[in-house]
């Protein structure tokens, strides 16, 4: 009986893990978080520092952004917001520091997001992968013959 619940309880978290992966947007990885960190900082440096304007540095970030794969969830939408600032500073509706601080806020949101979602994926992943060698552990032990003693 435990061993069935126990193989029913790995195929569902299986499962629901697969299922999650293909009906939504892969979260990032820590990995791919930290590298779009330490980039964003890079050319915050190289704003700071004269060697890029503002939005040449905004530019290069979102190339970067968009050369992720899989693709980071609402970059789709944190691009169209980007656009549509353009076109209110084109229209004189903004003020270009009216924008930059629209823009800086949103993606400062979206990247603080990717993050915990790259945090819970990962912390997901590895509360897995226990609860699957706990799984294989109790297995095999099912699996060793009982140590009796002839006679009793």
């Amino acid at each position: 009986m435990t061993r069935l619940w126990s193989v029913g309880l790995a195929g569902w978290l299986l499962a629901g893990g697969l299922i999650g992966c293909a009906t939504g947007a892969m979260p990032p990885s820590e990995t791919t978080m930290s590298i779009v960190r330490a980039y964003q900082n890079q050319l915050d440096s190289r704003v700071a520092s004269g060697h890029l304007t503002r939005p040449q540095a905004r530019e290069l970030l979102y190339t970067k952004l968009g050369e992720i794969r899989p693709p980071l969830p609402g970059l789709n939408e944190l691009s169209e917001f980007r656009k549509q600032v353009t076109a209110q500073v084109e229209a004189q509706t903004l003020t270009p520091e009216q924008a930059e601080a629209q823009l800086a806020a949103r993606e400062s949101e979206m990247l603080a997001r990717w993050e915990e979602m790259a945090a819970k994926y990962a912390r997901d992943q590895r509360n897995f992968e226990q609860l699957k060698r706990e799984q294989e552990r109790g297995f095999q032990q099912e699996q060793q013959p009982m140590n009796r003693f002839p006679g009793r």
